[in-house]
């Protein structure tokens, strides 16, 4: 993994020590991963699940989200998720879209950063 890409990351909130840790060391597997997630869907269905008000599929989304930002050290994502996550599970939307917002932001820069040392 470039000494750049670990700069951009870091900059943008990925706690890539502890991940690194995760993945035993191994930078070259932690980087298959996160190529790995640009291709995930979740997020995109999240998008439509919350465009459309399906509380129940967006949660679904939402908690998958969670899980590998948790799993891939993407601290920077897991703030606006997190609290997504728990609005979905009481059954609500109060306040969904504007924290959809700023999670899209924040994914769509991480997105590109790992699509630019892919």
């Amino acid at each position: 993994m470039s000494e750049n890409l670990k700069t951009e990351l870091l900059s943008q909130g990925v706690d890539y020590a502890t991940t690194l840790e995760r993945f035993m060391g191994k930078e070259e597997l932690y980087k298959r991963f996160l190529v790995k997630f640009l291709a995930d869907d979740n997020f995109n269905q999240l998008e439509a699940n919350i465009g459309c008000g399906n509380i129940e599929e967006a949660f679904k989304c939402a908690h998958t989200i969670k899980g590998l930002c948790g799993n891939l050290g993407f601290d920077n994502l897991l703030e606006e998720d997190a609290q997504i996550v728990e609005i979905l599970r009481s059954g609500s939307m109060d306040g969904v879209e504007e924290l959809f917002e700023t999670l899209s932001t924040k994914y769509h820069k991480l997105c590109e950063t790992i699509k630019k040392y892919e």
